[in-house]
């Protein structure tokens, strides 16, 4: 039988390994209308107290000189839920006659 000691450690440890598996997941993306794109960022994830991903991601855009409507950088709880809402939103603009830019952008650099 596990002391109370034990099964608080065991807890402690299982919670720990579940909280850095979840956290604050995002892509990115920004639209230009006007040129029927849509430009995206690969999910990543995001440190605690960093929630200038949309501010750091419009200003690279426009230093590359692309014209883009606004940005977003929509929240997921976990890696797979922002590959899977990315997917989503890759498929729905395609549908809907945008072209997709993927763009490697860094957020922590």
């Amino acid at each position: 039988m596990m002391s109370v000691k034990g099964a608080l450690g065991f807890a402690f440890i299982m919670l720990s390994a579940s909280s850095a598996m979840a956290g604050d997941w995002r892509y990115c993306l920004a639209p230009s209308q006007a040129e029927h794109k849509i430009y995206m960022t690969a999910p990543f994830s995001v440190n605690a107290g960093a929630d200038d991903a949309e501010a750091r991601f419009d200003d690279a855009l426009g230093g590359m000189h692309l014209r883009h409507d606004d940005v977003q950088c929509p929240h997921s709880n976990d890696e797979a839920s922002a590959v899977a809402d990315k997917e989503y939103a890759v498929e729905f603009n395609r549908k809907s006659g945008n072209q997709v830019v993927n763009l490697r952008w860094p957020p922590d650099r």
